[in-house]
C-alpha cells in the first residue's frame, strides 16, 4: 500500500500525541484507511471546529517503523534526516508537508528529494534548514552552569524544538558529567546522567541554585566584561542584528 496511491476519502483531521512515532503511525493510518488527510495535528495544537472529521490516533510503534523504513528505502537516508528536522521545527503544517513528500517520494523515489518546485519538498527542505542553523547557533550559545551538587545546568528558549539534536551533541561533548538543559519556550528538560538521555516536562521543576564557585566566577566575568567595554560605543541596535534579541536574557553579561 505504500506506493503514493492517491487515497478515496477526504476532510479527516488526524490527531496524534505529537510525538515522531505518533506521526508516522498517523500517517499508516491515513494510508491503509485509504482517508486523504486535511490535516495532521498534534494534540496540544487541535483546533475544533464544525463540519470537520477527527481521527484519534494511537501511536503504535511497529506501524510507525513500517512507515519509516519504507520511508528510508526509498528516500533515503539523508531525506529521513532533513524529515527528522522538519518535523522538529515550529512551522506551521509541518506534519502534512512531511505526508505529501512520504507520497510523492513512494511514487517516485529518491528523485523526490530534489523537486524543489513542489511545495511540500521545498517547505520540507526550508524547515529543516531553519532547524539545522538554530542547532548550529545554540551548540555554540549555550553555557551551563555549575549548580549545587555538580550538575550543571543552562537554559534556552529556541524557536524550535531542537532538545533531541542539541541534548544527544552535549552528551557526546560532556560524557562524564551530568547535566540538565531546560528548554523554557518548550518547557521541557534534557537530562543526561553519564549514562542515559532523557527529555521530560518541566512542569513543577525548580532549578538548584548555583554553586558559590560558580557565583565567584560569572562575577569575575561580568567584572572583566564591564571592564574592557567602552561604554560609549555600546551600540544594542548593532548587537540585535548579530544576535537574536531573545538569547540576550540568558547572557550573563546583559
Amino acid at each position: 500500500m505504500l506506493d503514493g496511491t492517491v487515497l478515496d476519502g477526504h476532510g479527516a483531521v488526524f490527531v496524534y500525541d505529537g510525538s515522531y512515532q505518533g506521526l508516522f503511525t498517523a500517517i499508516f493510518e491515513a494510508v491503509y484507511s485509504r482517508t486523504e488527510p486535511a490535516d495532521i495535528v498534534s494534540e496540544d495544537r487541535l483546533q475544533l471546529t464544525f463540519n470537520t472529521r477527527f481521527t484519534d490516533v494511537e501511536t503504535d510503534p511497529a506501524k510507525a517503523g513500517r512507515v519509516v523504513s519504507a520511508a528510508r528505502k526509498k528516500l533515503g537516508g539523508e531525506a529521513m534526516s532533513r524529515i527528522y528536522r522538519a518535523f522538529l521545527s515550529s512551522g506551521e503544517g509541518r506534519e502534512l508537508c512531511i505526508y505529501r513528500y512520504l507520497m510523492l517520494g513512494f511514487r517516485l523515489g529518491r528523485a523526490a528529494n530534489s523537486l524543489l518546485t513542489e511545495p511540500y519538498v521545498f517547505r520540507v527542505s526550508a524547515l529543516s534548514q531553519n532547524v539545522s542553523r538554530e542547532t548550529d547557533k545554540m551548540m555554540g550559545f549555550i553555557r551551563f552552569s555549575v549548580m549545587e551538587g555538580g550538575v550543571q545546568y543552562c537554559r534556552f528558549s529556541p524557536e524550535n524544538n531542537i532538545m533531541p539534536l542539541v541534548l544527544n551533541h552535549f552528551a557526546a561533548r560532556l560524557s562524564c558529567i551530568p547535566f540538565v538543559m531546560h528548554d523554557t519556550r518548550h518547557k521541557i528538560l534534557g537530562i543526561y546522567d553519564t549514562r542515559e538521555k532523557y527529555i521530560v516536562s518541566a512542569e513543577g521543576f525548580v532549578p538548584p541554585e548555583k554553586s558559590s564557585d560558580e557565583e565567584y566566577f560569572e562575577g569575575l566575568w561580568k567584572l572583566f566584561y564591564g571592564t574592557v567595554g567602552i561604554k560609549e560605543r555600546k551600540n544594542l541596535r548593532l548587537m540585535k542584528q548579530m544576535m537574536p534579541a531573545r538569547y540576550f536574557r540568558h547572557m550573563w553579561e546583559m
